[in-house]
Order: structure tokens, then C-alpha cells, then sequence
């Protein structure tokens, strides 16, 4: 029948397509694995890894719309954040990371590679561009290979182009199959994961830090050319490009921080000296930088700097850390080359040789060995000739393990002198410590004060006057008893009423100053009833099992509240954690806003963090675009018996 012959045609054309479509997905398999060689290289040199990165995320979307639309598998696009773009202050500025920039470049590429860093999918999408040659670029492999076959036996008498034909038809009974497969491969690489994360093993650790440890020396090398060119524009600028270059080169080792802590746990707080405040004129206009007068206030002011940049032991600490990298970093290249060269050169390279050896040596006649490295490796006599070369899959192995193990005590070395060199001194931790505690005090004094006045202006406003309306009442009442009775009950109940009203401000007003539940029944109960009040749903875990400072309970108190008030603007559900462990009180609310909070925008986070800098703690904010908005307040403080309520 017709519709028979009909529908075999239709599906010998969607054959037809499936075997394009193999094509055309072994194409981008080949192309993804020699991007993921490209993001390696661009992760060591630092500078290109937000350009790589975006074109990552272009190409894992693309195999994902690919392998969709394609090949059938259930892959949803991921919704992306775009990186966050730095804001201009008022004040023509930009800011990044505690640091203003006249430019937004430098704050953008910065912000740029936290963004990539902190992707969740680079690592899924990063192995699904390097393994998917193998997963499920074999498989998309045989229908052209089968083709190629065909073609070359139609050079082949008698049966050649039986025997061709032959092998086209497989090729198109094949391909559907295959792209199947590359499906659900590329479905089982890309789709994340609802189960819990496992531990990773020692092998997944070691190979983790060998990755990371060359990271860092990527990052201690770039330190170490930017140091190199400061050194020679201080010498030939004789000193005068001192505050300009420090202030180049620091937000980089301001990046290697950061990964740092990212990556292997190790706080390097920033202990550099503050930017000193302008000097102001004298009397006669001129201005005084130490012993020097100046007419001019931008001389002045780089002269300031000079001296600032120039007598923080911070700065010389870091030329002499980036001049370290010299030898620190070949030894901690030394893991990620070895199992570059012993995995990917002897093991996996003739592995994967199949997708790329067999269809050159059917196109050209020319085979290249699989073992091509090792022969190699013989040729410069690395190798004895008389090995065989299937070894170098063994030696490679043995060579891959060598790096492993050495990963972990070359970034123990590696980070001790991170330590050594870009941590604080004792001296300057002391120094940090004094100078937070003197500028919290203040603080806190002003606090005090301005909330004295306060209470003194709802007093006098409030309460004060309301009382005195209730004694000019009563002695109305007192003058008009005989008189006119009605008239003195009236002026009764008035009195009445204002007494109650001043009664209710007075405890308003105390309650503002410390909540009687907070007195009475602690930091939980008051953090619970609180959360009752907030407009919208507050879910709160956790509980102490003692009592507080009154003064502690009471800042930590009035601090969640701000927090509280700011997600009640933005947020539809809020989780507050409480717990206390190694003498430290810790509170995390967590909010599914949109985020972006910066504490520099007025949103309350600094008067937040003033109020627990009070008692030396200290307020962390993650907040990036799109949520959620995380802020943790921690307080060093004990905790005493809890006490028994009043009630």
C-alpha cells in the first residue's frame, strides 16, 4: 500500500537525520573536550577564566538544548544568574571587596570570577565537556565510522559495493540507537542530583587539591609578575609610584585570599593599615603631612600616602610572599603535572584514542600508535627502548598516584607560607583587636548617649506630659467637687484615661529599652515571640541551654529584630538558627529574598554589626543577585545557668 511505502520512507529520512545529528554532536564532543583543556589553562592564568567560564556555560546550554531536542534526554535549562555588575556610588566610585575604584573594569572582573567560582555547575559541566568523548562520543561514533567503512570497501572488487551498502544501512539502523545513548549519558553528566552529596573519598580529596593547590600557584605566579613590574616602577619612579602600585597590586592578592579560604579553609585576614584621612588646612592654608607643609592639598595627600603605604609592613610582606612564588610555585605545579602526564598522557590519551585514530588512519592510511607519548618519551631516552608500550597505561597510573599523594604536603607547604607572609602579625592582630574595641567603644558610647536622649525626649514629650494634665485635672476636679459634681466626674474620667494612656507609654518605652520577656524567660523565648510578631512566617531552630549576659542578650535581641525588619520587606519566609558552641554565640537568618543586600546602601547591616562590635562580634553577610540572603551574627560570650521564670 501507499501509506506503507509512505511511512518506510519517512523513516528512512529520519535515519537519514539521526545519522547528521551523530555528526554533528560527535563535532561538539570533540570541540567541548579540547574547551575543557582550554579551562584549565585559562584557570591558571586567572585573567581569561571569566571569559572561558562564560563560554562554558554557552556550550554546557547548548548540549543541553542539543541533547533535548536531539537525542531525548529530560534536560531542563538551568535558570542563570548573570554576574553581578558593580553599582557607581554617589560619590563616583565603585566598590569592591572593602576597596573604590575609579574604574568599573577591575570590580567587574573581580565580581565576575566569584560569580564563575561559585557556579555550582562548573565542576558537573566541566567533567561532562571532558569525559563526553568517551561516555558518549563512542557511541555517536559508529554510525560515520560504519559510513567511512562503507566507503572505503566500494573501492573493493567484486562485493565492494554490496559490502557498502551494507554498512550504510547499519549506519542508519545504528544511529537512533546512538544518540539514545549520548542522551542518556549526557542526561546522567549534566542533571543535578537530588540525593545528598557523599563524602568524598581520599582519591577524590587528593584529586580536588591537586587542582585547587594549581590553582593557587596560578594566582602566586600572576602576584609574582605583578610584583616584579611594581618593583621596577617603584625603582625607576624612585618611590613616587609607591601608594599607585600598592593599590594595583593588592586587590590580586586580595583574590588569592579568597580562594584560599574557598578552597582549602584557611582564613588570611587583611592586615593592611587604613587609608589615613585627608590632612586639613592650617591656619594659613597650608596643610601638614608629618614634619612637611604643603600649599597644594594633592601633593599632600600623595605625600600622606607615601608615608601610609610605605611604613605598612603589610606592603613589604606581600612583595616578599609574591617573590616566594619564584620556587614555591614550579613545586606546587609539580602534582597537577604529574597526573597530567601519567592520567591523560600514558593512560587515558591511548584510551581515547579510537575517535580521533581510527578515522585518520581510514582517511589517510596513515595509523598513529596509540602509545604515541611513550614513544615519544623513548625517543629523548626517558624510556628504556626495551619496556613494552602497553606499560606506559600502568606507568601512567603509578605516575597520576605519585602526584596524588604528593598534593597534600605541597599545599601544607604551599599555605604555610601564606600564612607566614599574608596573615597578620601578632602585633598587628593586637593592634586590629585595640583599634576595633576603641572605635566599638565609641560607638557604643554615642549609642548610649543618643538613646538617653531619647528616653529623656519621650518622657518629657510623652508620659511627662501627660501626667501633668493629669494633676491639672484633678485639681479641676478638686475646685469643681462642690460645685458642679458632673462636671468634676467628667474631668474624673479624662484623668482616668490620660493616667491610663501615660501608663501604657511608660511601658512601651521600657520595653523598647530591655523587653520584660527578655528579662524574664531569656534570649530563646524573646527571639520566639518576636518571630510571632514579624509579618511574615519565621521558622526558628535551635535553642540555648542557658542565659546570657543581660547586656549581650539585649544587643543580640535588638539585632535580630533589625535583621527580622529588613526580610519582612523583601522576603516571604525567613529561618532563623540559634546555637552556642566554643564560647561563641551564633544566630543565622536566612531569608528567600532577592538579594543584593550591601550594608552600604543603608539597608541597617552596619548599625547591626556597630551593636555587636560593642561585644566584639562580628556580622557575615552572603547575599548574592537572585538569593538567598544569608546573615550570620556571632558573639563571643558564656553562658550561665538558665533562669527560672517569674510567671
Amino acid at each position: 500500500m501507499w501509506w506503507r511505502s509512505r511511512r518506510r520512507r519517512l523513516g528512512g529520512m529520519k535515519r537519514l537525520v539521526a545519522t547528521v545529528r551523530c555528526i554533528v554532536l560527535l563535532l561538539l564532543a570533540v570541540a567541548g573536550w579540547a574547551y575543557a583543556l582550554v579551562l584549565l589553562i585559562a584557570l591558571t592564568l586567572v585573567i581569561p577564566f571569566p571569559a572561558a567560564s562564560a563560554g562554558r556555560v554557552r556550550l554546557a546550554d547548548l548540549g543541553r538544548r542539543l541533547a533535548r531536542d536531539w537525542a531525548g534526554a529530560g534536560l531542563p535549562d538551568l535558570p542563570r544568574t548573570p554576574p553581578p555588575v558593580p553599582q557607581r556610588r554617589d560619590d563616583g566610585w565603585y566598590s569592591y571587596g572593602g576597596t573604590l575604584y575609579r574604574s568599573p573594569r577591575i570590580p567587574a572582573w573581580m565580581s565576575r570570577i566569584d560569580h564563575y567560582s561559585d557556579d555550582p555547575e562548573a565542576v558537573r559541566e566541566w567533567r561532562w565537556l571532558a569525559l563526553t568523548p568517551v561516555t558518549g562520543g563512542l557511541a555517536l561514533l559508529l554510525p560515520p565510522a560504519l559510513i567511512v567503512l562503507g566507503a572505503v570497501a566500494a573501492a573493493t572488487r567484486p562485493w565492494g559495493l554490496l559490502a557498502a551498502a551494507a554498512a550504510v544501512i547499519a549506519a542508519l539502523l545504528v544511529a537512533p540507537r546512538s544518540l539514545r545513548w549520548y542522551g542518556r549519558s549526557t542526561r546522567m553528566m549534566l542533571l543535578p542530583s537530588d540525593r545528598a552529596p557523599r563524602p568524598a573519598g581520599r582519591i577524590s580529596r587528593a584529586w580536588t587539591a591537586t587542582w585547587q593547590l594549581a590553582g593557587l600557584a596560578g594566582l602566586s605566579l600572576a602576584a609574582f609578575g605583578a610584583a616584579a613590574l611594581s618593583l621596577v616602577a617603584i625603582l625607576l619612579s624612585w618611590g613616587g609610584l609607591l601608594p599607585m602600585v600598592t593599590t594595583t597590586t593588592r586587590p590580586l592578592t586580595g583574590i588569592y585570599r579568597s580562594r584560599a579560604r574557598q578552597w582549602f579553609g584557611v582564613d588570611l585576614p587583611s592586615p593592611y593599615r587604613p587609608l589615613p584621612p585627608p590632612p586639613q588646612p592650617e591656619a594659613d592654608g597650608s596643610y601638614r603631612v608629618g614634619r612637611g607643609l604643603y600649599d597644594d592639598r594633592d601633593v599632600a595627600i600623595s605625600m600622606q600616602r607615601y608615608g601610609w603605604a610605605g611604613r605598612d609592613p603589610a606592603t613589604w610582606r606581600d612583595l616578599i610572599w609574591a617573590f616566594g612564588a619564584a620556587v614555591l610555585a614550579p613545586l606546587s605545579f609539580l602534582p597537577s603535572i604529574l597526573v597530567a602526564l601519567g592520567f591523560f598522557g600514558l593512560t587515558w590519551q591511548p584510551l581515547s584514542w579510537a575517535p580521533w585514530g581510527v578515522p585518520i588512519g581510514l582517511f589517510t592510511g596513515e595509523w598513529i600508535t596509540p602509545f604515541y607519548l611513550w614513544y615519544g618519551l623513548e625517543h629523548v631516552h626517558v624510556v628504556p627502548a626495551w619496556i613494552p608500550d602497553w606499560t606506559s597505561l600502568l606507568t601512567g597510573l603509578v605516575i597520576a598516584l605519585l602526584g596524588l599523594l604528593l598534593a597534600a604536603p605541597l599545599a601544607r607547604l604551599h599555605l604555610w607560607w601564606d600564612r607566614a607572609m599574608l596573615g597578620p602579625t601578632a602585633a598587628a592582630v593586637l593592634a586590629g583587636r585595640v583599634a576595633r574595641l576603641h572605635t566599638s567603644r565609641a560607638v557604643t558610647v554615642d549609642a548610649a548617649a543618643a538613646e538617653l536622649r531619647r528616653i529623656e525626649r519621650d518622657l518629657h514629650d510623652g508620659a511627662q506630659a501627660r501626667l501633668i494634665a493629669v494633676g491639672l485635672g484633678l485639681g479641676a476636679v478638686a475646685r469643681l467637687i462642690d460645685t458642679d459634681p458632673v462636671r468634676a466626674k467628667q474631668l474624673l474620667t479624662q484623668a482616668q484615661e490620660t493616667s491610663a494612656t501615660a501608663l501604657a507609654e511608660l511601658r512601651d518605652l521600657v520595653r523598647g529599652i530591655h523587653p520584660p520577656v527578655l528579662a524574664e524567660r531569656g534570649l530563646t523565648d524573646a527571639v520566639r515571640a518576636i518571630a510571632l510578631d514579624t509579618p511574615l512566617p519565621v521558622t526558628v531552630d535551635g535553642e540555648l541551654p542557658g542565659r546570657l549576659e543581660p547586656a549581650v542578650e539585649s544587643a543580640v535581641y535588638f539585632a535580630v529584630c533589625e535583621t527580622l525588619a529588613n526580610a519582612a520587606r523583601v522576603a516571604s519566609h525567613v529561618i532563623l538558627t540559634m546555637s552556642h558552641r566554643d564560647g561563641r554565640l551564633r544566630m543565622v537568618v536566612t531569608d528567600d529574598g532577592p538579594g543584593g543586600a550591601d550594608p552600604a546602601r543603608g539597608t541597617g547591616l552596619a548599625g547591626i554589626e556597630r551593636r555587636l562590635g560593642a561585644f566584639d562580634g562580628d556580622l557575615t553577610l552572603h547575599s548574592p543577585p537572585g538569593g538567598p540572603t544569608v546573615v550570620i551574627m556571632e558573639v563571643p560570650c558564656a553562658l550561665s545557668s538558665p533562669k527560672t521564670s517569674t510567671s
